[in-house]
């Protein structure tokens, strides 16, 4: 079953954005119940550390205030940046947050892989792969309600005790987009995200391909698949575009500066100009009805691959988006692609 999300929100400040994180954070939230009152069944956000615009750097804490502004929207992490945390410390935060939401919380993880992070945190990334999996291996012992000991090459903890418990199974996606990334999460996660970065029908293919490797590993059974597609809603394709543009090339410039050794990112979105084919190509614009028409074939394809569940999550918000604008979106989406492609 297809299911419509908004996010992932990454709750950016740029230049041009002239709010505080305090006005920022309020509006999100606001912008949060009114896209569970227009249809959208989930709200993801995005973590990353060290950046000069005040990057999310706080998953489930900016969760839990979504949880309590919103009363039937799932939530989730996409994705945590498992080695720049403590698994236990995870364990206890994501079951509170899980209490909270009544059992509404999703948990994707990955592993990051901006250089400035690993040197903020003094983690080496040698091995980061394997200690996300015995990070997972850790999670679900620690929500199982009863004391646990585990040792592994990375992680060892004896005779340990994780209470509360969460209020159901909560759900682990696992991201990323090499091979062993891949193999890991088909073989240890619920559900998988690829890189936002892709096009519906791209996001597409990548099913197909954790479908195939699950059967190559003989694994059945429930799983999950998600996908996060900026859209554009205007009057035409330009029109739509020009809603996102300076935001997505915030986000791509930022995230090329970090591969720079940059934390300043002032100049991002003048950093990503030159890509802004590149951007857009990844991107749907245009009026509700085009929208409805350019994600229809992806999201037929999807439904009758027999995932649980697929969350199509649309960022109409980017960076530096103010409320009214977002809302606008929101609703329109809601009302004019939510409620065609559902009915």
């Amino acid at each position: 079953m297809v299911k419509f999300g908004l996010g992932q929100f990454t709750l950016q400040i740029p230049p041009w954005d002239k709010r505080s994180h305090a006005e920022l954070y309020a509006d999100t939230l606001a912008l949060a119940k009114i896209a569970e009152e227009a249809g959208f069944s989930s709200f993801w956000l995005a973590e990353h550390h060290g950046a000069s615009d005040g990057y999310n750097p706080a998953l489930l804490p900016f969760l839990s205030a979504v949880a309590a502004s919103t009363s039937s929207m799932q939530i989730g992490t996409a994705v945590m940046l498992a080695p720049f945390h403590n698994p236990l410390r995870v364990a206890e935060d994501a079951a509170v947050v899980d209490n909270i939401s009544n059992g509404r919380l999703n948990l994707g993880l990955g592993l990051g892989w901006a250089p400035h992070e690993y040197r903020m945190f003094g983690v080496e990334p040698k091995g980061r792969g394997k200690r996300l999996e015995e990070f997972v291996d850790v999670l679900r012992l620690a929500w199982s309600g009863e004391p646990f000991s585990f040792t592994g090459k990375h992680l060892s903890y004896g005779d340990v005790l994780v209470r509360p418990s969460p209020a159901r199974s909560i759900p682990i996606w696992l991201g990323g987009g090499t091979p062993p990334a891949l193999e890991r999460a088909a073989r240890m996660g619920d559900g998988h995200f690829p890189p936002s970065t892709g096009s519906p029908e791209q996001c597409v293919e990548r099913a197909r391909e954790m479908l195939a490797i699950r059967s190559r590993l003989g694994l059945s059974g429930p799983y999950r698949f998600g996908m996060f597609i900026p859209v554009g809603i205007g009057k035409d394709a330009d029109d739509g575009w020009s809603r996102l543009r300076d935001g997505l090339l915030h986000v791509r410039g930022a995230y090329a500066l970090w591969g720079q050794g940059q934390t300043d990112v002032t100049n991002a979105r003048d950093t990503a100009a030159a890509w802004e084919d590149a951007v857009r190509a990844g991107a749907r614009c245009g009026s509700p009805e085009k929208i409805v028409d350019m994600l229809a074939p992806s999201l037929r394809e999807l439904e009758s691959m027999g995932f649980e569940d697929v969350f199509v999550s649309a960022i109409l918000a980017p960076p530096g988006t103010p409320l009214d604008v977002a809302a606008e979106a929101v609703q329109t989406f809601g009302s004019k692609v939510i409620a065609v492609l559902s009915g």
